[in-house]
């Protein structure tokens, strides 16, 4: 990414898109950019071509094209970004249809960071009139009615939003009327504001040669500039938070797949709680599907987790359900979900009588099992449907950075929306613990499509993502397992055992191949060892850590009797010096990184009884290689 700078405000070119624009330490935009998505609500990346970027040093102008193309999708236009010294920002766009295309949104976007932004007073121009308001605190639900989905507040082509400290930002649209929805909802860190409102109902049309053209100007008003600082990223160990670590288990391979004895062995040193078993009654597999589960299950040594899609026309199959899961391992809890879900509509989360019944068949023949519902889709849903949980158990929704965005930097800066997840799930539990089944890189499946989505025979499948076997992946779900720990969450399930969407690649004759996904036959991938790590440490207290810059570094701290342990992860392609304190007495480091990562694939058992070792009086400085992760114990 390429520094800029508009008069006092500075900012990043990712690409086209401008990023992170600040005074000083206060982040004032997340990103500006323009998106196009078609009637499936997938986003079609585009093609850029003349770029050309103009760096006066304290102004800058960037003109380029771009044209976004698929199946049903041809779209060009003509964009420039534009910053000049007195702080003003202008990002525009002058586009056509280049043949008959159906979207579900084209135009420019705005990502206010939700830091910042929430609890701040605003005021619109809407029709002429003015409105004012806050942002929410909690996640403000995407409210569904008559038909169509609904912003925070009515459409407006001007918005000024009140910082925490002093001054505003004046954002002024043209071309189009722009809303905003709390985009937490599906873990995107920040408020967007978009264009053409979704109320007017999708997917909308553009005729061949038909122009749309759009404009966006920020103007910052009376801004307390706090200069940022210079030096390592401190983590800082503070109090309990009141909670302890959860419960995490697995998935069990959707496939099927039988377990080698290296493969079970491995898995069993990981020790996962329980196994996420899908058990769909209305599919004539679900016996097979099951039982492949459980033997899994036995393998690891892991209780059961059953996610049971349910209809009506199918209750009459709970008897058979409870007595095959009578003579199988333990099963912790059963998550309910209606077998005919669908966003937007009253399926998408567990009508309440769904789960009693439920409890009526299965819970006299599984002692101690716990039985909830909640939606199989995300906390969108679960905050737009307001399920009232009064019998339930706990509460239950999944996670997944990439429902809007999908680049190195975007998953990242969605870590931290998890804990919001979590927090705002709370507020709506009644008091009823949070499960989240499952946290995976990649959507497993498209729950917005409205059709068909044609796959390309030549590419990987939309639910994997080539990060699985990297760094990357291992950094990212000690960011993970950070926020959902510290918020507060009681049961988590990560990523399958095996394979592309798995922790353990699998053996030659067994493993599928292809040239954008890097792995080795049997390899480890590094994400195995932070899931190993908390996984160990269930039940124990856990600590809030601050970071100075989040979007660069974060670690997990927890307590027990016998010693305090940290997982450090580095969350950028960049060398990064931190501090973590305070740390007292004799430390062991495990480092996973580059170096060590032939180690940590080819001997993780071995390689997991390696560390450094030092003694300590405060702090510990420590130079992180691009995506490393330490694990950190003192005694």
């Amino acid at each position: 990414m390429r520094p800029l700078r508009a008069g006092p405000i500075t900012a990043l070119l990712d690409g086209i898109d401008l990023r992170y624009l600040r005074i000083g330490r206060t982040e004032l935009v997340r990103r500006v950019y323009a998106a196009v998505r078609d009637r499936n609500w997938k986003t079609i990346p585009a093609v850029v071509s003349d770029l050309e970027v103009e760096d006066r040093g304290d102004s800058f102008e960037v003109r380029f094209t771009a044209r976004h193309t698929s199946h049903d999708i041809d779209f060009s236009w003509r964009g420039a970004a534009r910053g000049d010294r007195n702080g003003r920002i202008v990002y525009s766009f002058d586009g056509r249809a280049e043949r008959d295309v159906q979207y579900n949104r084209i135009g420019i976007c705005v990502h206010h960071p939700w830091r910042e932004t929430k609890g701040a007073p605003f005021r619109a121009r809407a029709s002429g009139a003015e409105i004012g308001g806050v942002f929410p605190d909690l996640i403000g639900p995407q409210a569904f009615e008559n038909g169509a989905f609904h912003p925070l507040f009515p459409a407006f082509d001007r918005l000024e939003v009140s910082l925490p400290e002093s001054g505003s930002l004046v954002f002024e649209l043209e071309g189009d009327l722009w809303e905003t929805e709390d985009h937490r909802n599906w873990t995107d860190a920040n408020f967007k504001t978009y264009s053409t409102p979704v109320a007017l109902g999708t997917p909308f049309g553009l005729r061949s040669g038909e122009p749309l053209t759009q404009r966006m100007t920020l103007t910052a008003r009376d801004l307390t500039v706090r200069e940022r600082q210079e030096g390592p990223i401190r983590l800082s160990i503070g109090s309990p938070t009141g909670g302890s670590v959860p419960a995490v288990g697995l998935c069990a391979d959707a496939d099927g797949h039988a377990l080698s004895d290296r493969e079970a062995a491995l898995l069993s040193v990981l020790a996962p709680a329980h196994l996420r078993v899908e058990t769909h009654l209305d599919r004539d597999d679900w016996r097979r599907v099951l039982a492949a589960g459980q033997e899994s299950a036995r393998r690891v040594g892991a209780h059961l987790e059953v996610f049971l899609h349910l209809g009506v026309d199918n209750a009459g199959l709970l008897a058979s359900l409870s007595e095959a899961l009578a003579s199988g391992p333990t099963v912790d809890r059963v998550l309910v979900v209606p077998a005919d879900a669908r966003t937007g509509t009253p399926t998408e989360t567990t009508p309440p009588e769904l789960v009693d019944l439920v409890r009526d068949h299965l819970a006299p023949g599984l002692p101690g099992v716990q039985i909830g519902g909640g939606t199989e889709m995300y906390l969108t849903e679960v905050n737009r449907t307001r399920p009232q949980p009064g019998t339930w158990d706990f509460v239950c929704f999944s996670i997944t950075p990439q429902i809007h965005a999908f680049t190195d930097v975007d998953i990242v800066e969605n870590l931290d929306a998890q804990a919001e997840n979590v927090r705002s799930a709370h507020a709506l539990a009644a008091g009823k613990p949070i499960v989240i089944s499952p946290i995976t890189l990649r959507p497993r499946v498209n729950f917005h499509a409205s059709g068909p989505e044609p796959e390309d025979p030549e590419a990987l499948p939309s639910s994997v993502d080539i990060r699985q076997p990297s760094l990357l992946g291992a950094a990212w779900t000690a960011g993970s397992l950070k926020y959902v720990a510290e918020a507060g969450v009681s049961s988590v399930t990560y990523f399958e055992l095996t394979g592309w969407r798995g922790l353990i690649e699998r053996a030659p004759g067994e493993r599928s191949t292809h040239d954008d996904f890097h792995s080795g036959p049997g390899q480890v991938f590094p994400l195995f060892h932070p899931l190993a790590d908390v996984i160990g440490w269930h039940g124990a207290e856990v600590l809030e850590v601050m970071s100075d810059d989040p979007l660069v570094a974060v670690a997990l701290a927890v307590k027990d009797q016998d010693a305090t342990r940290l997982l450090v992860a580095n969350l950028t392609a960049a060398e990064v010096d931190a501090v973590v304190g305070p740390l007292e007495g004799q430390v062991s480091l495990r480092r996973l990184r580059e170096a060590t990562l032939p180690a940590a694939a080819d001997d993780a058992t071995v390689f997991r009884e390696t560390v450094e070792q030092t003694e300590l009086a405060g702090e510990l400085a420590l130079s992180l290689t691009p995506y490393e992760v330490v694990t950190i114990e003192t005694r």
